[in-house]
């Protein structure tokens, strides 16, 4: 017993996570198992030690705080800086502590030749559980995992608060680059990311990262273990810089002179660049192009050096418009890589995208119901700094022959409530060969997709 504080009870809240646990423990239970530790894969290993806290966390306070709130009263503590309680799905003792239990699934539904098998037509693209809160107003923290992945842990992170303009961030995390890619995979205006995207952006790494936003500025730079998934070289078990220069570092700015502004014409405006900077070990390494269905049409080229990336994005939103997109370009040194052990010139891959959304039925926020209509062009080109000599396909070629793709997708979203969302998305997809090297197969008919999220 606590002394100074009393369970504030909502009934309504109890019983909805009481739903919420008895979906969870099936899942944590399955998923949460083996010895050792999870490998890297991209990422960075999770000993078992993490698992076991994770789920004890979890489950505790799932149990715990409906539980006692059920014991409680219906006092009228609500501003009680000292109550213990459970509001609105957020374990909270007083204003010292935070948690936040989630669960999330969305379902994919390919609505595009229905004589195949249901099977190869449903996917499940993510399945996670987590919690995420806050620590005496200084230190918020999350962790995720994925149900059934190779590589199951998402975000495990702390993040510290000295002040508005300057915050710490340790652990596993996004590395800040792309806006469309640091945005969470349930909060996206389509079903996918666009191309480039996927094919330039660092995912998740273990790292350290200082950001903050003074004024109307925001900022992220931060230093990250790996180098684009790949351990540095390591001489008797123990990592040593690669080419001096050691994991992936990482830096983003914004600028934003509009910012929620209910009055004006113009709601939001936001410009920013970032850039990112790391060395790739000699191999097929280099920058691979998929398709909407994952096929490949680009493969892997020879690299060795230096990967540097740079983009700069954009964002304005008027009353119910918003328009955003991103340019970017990622350079990779080929040192070496030539058959007679010369160097070849840059790879160079270039992308691009601008999405336009008109918000149809609703207000500004993503938490209430609202209906979106989007569309979307999206580019991604492959090609090399030498354009003078006679072009090649193969992996060492020094002109690589060019070859770019060009997706656009119109689409949809139903924002049911805070809980359910669907959407659904139709893309189009052209390859594109300019000096016509390449025996390409014609343009893809359009594909249909459906998709219904889920989250508590």
């Amino acid at each position: 017993m606590i002394s100074g504080t009393r369970w504030v009870h909502d009934e309504r809240a109890a019983r909805r996570y009481d739903l919420r646990l008895h979906m969870a423990i099936p899942g944590l239970t399955s998923s949460i198992g083996g010895c050792a530790s999870t490998p890297h894969g991209g990422g960075f290993a999770v000993p078992r030690l993490i698992h076991r806290l994770v789920f004890a966390l979890i489950v505790t306070v799932s149990i715990a705080a409906p539980a006692s709130a059920q014991n409680g009263t219906n006092a009228a503590l609500q501003d009680d800086s000292g109550a213990i309680r459970w509001d609105d799905g957020s374990f909270r003792a007083g204003d010292a502590v935070r948690l936040d239990p989630h669960m999330r699934f969305q379902t994919d539904m390919l609505l595009r030749d229905p004589a195949g098998p249901v099977d190869d037509r449903f996917d499940w693209p993510r399945r996670r559980i987590g919690v995420d809160g806050e620590l005496f107003s200084r230190v918020e923290f999350q962790i995720e995992r994925e149900l059934e992945d190779e590589t199951p842990w998402r975000d495990v992170y702390g993040d510290v608060k000295f002040t508005k303009a300057l915050r710490v961030r340790v652990g596993r995390f996004k590395v800040p680059f792309s806006t469309e890619q640091t945005t969470s995979g349930f909060d996206l205006d389509f079903l996918e990311r666009p191309a480039a995207v996927e094919a330039l952006s660092p995912s998740r790494d273990l790292g350290v990262m200082v950001h903050g936003r003074p004024g109307r500025f925001k900022y992220e730079v931060g230093m990250f273990h790996h180098s684009d998934g790949y351990t540095s070289p390591s001489d008797g078990g123990v990592t040593l810089p690669s080419e001096g220069r050691l994991g992936l570092m990482a830096g983003r700015v914004a600028f934003t002179p509009i910012r929620d502004d209910k009055d004006g014409f113009t709601r939001d405006l936001e410009l920013g660049a970032a850039v990112t900077r790391s060395t790739v070990p000699e191999g097929l390494h280099g920058v691979v192009g998929h398709s909407v269905d994952g096929d490949r049409f680009f493969e892997h080229m020879y690299v060795k050096g230096a990967r540097t990336r740079l983009g700069v994005n954009g964002l304005w939103s008027a009353r119910r418009f918003t328009v955003k997109g991103e340019l970017l370009q990622s350079t990779d040194e080929r040192q070496e890589q030539s058959i007679t052990g010369d160097d070849l010139s840059n790879l160079i891959t270039r992308g691009a995208y601008v999405t336009g959304i008109w918000r149809a039925y609703g207000k500004h926020g993503r938490k209430k119901a609202s209906v979106d209509i989007e569309a979307r062009f999206d580019r991604l080109s492959f090609g090399s700094a030498n354009q003078a000599d006679e072009p090649f396909t193969n992996p060492r070629a020094d002109h690589v022959a060019p070859l770019s793709q060009r997706t656009l997708t119109f689409g949809a979203t139903w924002t049911v409530n805070r809980w359910i969302r669907v959407q659904g998305n139709a893309i189009r997809e052209q390859l594109v060969d300019p000096l016509g090297v390449r025996d390409l197969a014609p343009a893809a008919p359009w594909t249909a997709l459906a998709r219904l999220q889920f989250g508590l």
